[in-house]
């Protein structure tokens, strides 16, 4: 697990139970020619929002218009799963879910515009176990609110393929990052400024490695991203839901998309009852 050495393990323990990777297999010939035959295995960071008492998985909607892209031209996309391993001391295998792209996820990713979000609704099955092993999601309170402009240490949860080993058929290695961001004001370099206002974000790789030379951070789109101020002695930090990690520059800076108007649509959808609860497969 990497983490950022000026937080407490017991406080980020609070960030991480929100925490989840999506997987899946791409049995397509092309994944196996690239696998030596084998199936690719798929592994995309996540997190989980409690929305009108129902769990939902928010991550990037890049992933899915990719998927489409990936099964328009072959792929063979099966085998979902939920890993839950960022609050697990013993590595478990993963829960298996049922997904229908086309049906069960609502996915909205226009690059120029700058809209990046999807979501996947958790059966009540699928959200009984994952509260058993740990996993709470994030309530309304803490990304529905009118103070997140005071919260200003950000923190960027996720897992980089950099640091998972992913083989169809083995046992999934992984290791977790929580890097420290500091808030941009100007759009980075790299990164274009989009006609829905994105946040921008300098990655700070020395909050989490000696020497900061910093590591390949694909894998992580699709995490959250955490604000955080000091609060009590007992309780040293509070913090609420900024964002969804979206896109980098492949260097040292993060776009992101703010959570609540992706939230607060599928939250007015629901009491407009054009979403129907999931169920279990």
């Amino acid at each position: 697990m990497q983490e950022p050495r000026i937080l407490g393990e017991r406080f980020l323990e609070q960030l991480h139970r929100h925490v989840i990777n999506i997987m899946c297999l791409d049995s397509g010939p092309e994944a196996r020619r690239r696998n030596d035959g084998k199936c690719a295995l798929y592994n995309f960071s996540a997190f989980v929002v409690e929305i009108e008492g129902r769990w939902f998985a928010i991550t990037a909607g890049h992933i899915f218009r990719k998927l489409k892209e990936a099964t328009a031209c072959g792929s063979i996309i099966s085998d979902w799963q939920i890993d839950d391993s960022i609050v697990s001391s013993k590595p478990k295998e993963a829960y298996r879910i049922s997904v229908n792209i086309d049906l069960d996820v609502i996915w909205l990713y226009e690059e120029d515009d700058g809209f990046d979000y999807a979501c996947l609704e958790l059966g009540y099955l699928t959200q009984e176990a994952l509260k058993k092993e740990g996993i709470s999601a994030v309530s309304q309170d803490l990304w529905q609110s009118d103070d997140i402009e005071e919260f200003t240490l950000w923190l960027l949860v996720g897992t980089p393929m950099e640091f998972a080993r992913l083989v169809a058929g083995e046992p999934v290695e992984k290791s977790h990052a929580t890097i420290q961001l500091e808030r941009s004001a100007e759009v980075p370099g790299g990164l274009t400024e989009t006609e829905y206002k994105r946040l921008y974000a300098k990655i700070h790789f020395e909050s989490v490695m000696e020497g900061g030379s910093g590591f390949n951070i694909e894998g992580m789109s699709g995490g959250p991203i955490f604000g955080l101020r000091p609060f009590t002695e007992s309780s040293p930090y509070e913090y609420r839901l900024i964002g969804v990690q979206s896109a980098w520059n492949r260097k040292d800076s993060v776009a992101i998309c703010a959570a609540y108007p992706f939230i607060q649509a599928i939250r007015q959808r629901i009491t407009a009852n054009t979403v129907p609860p999931k169920p279990d497969a």
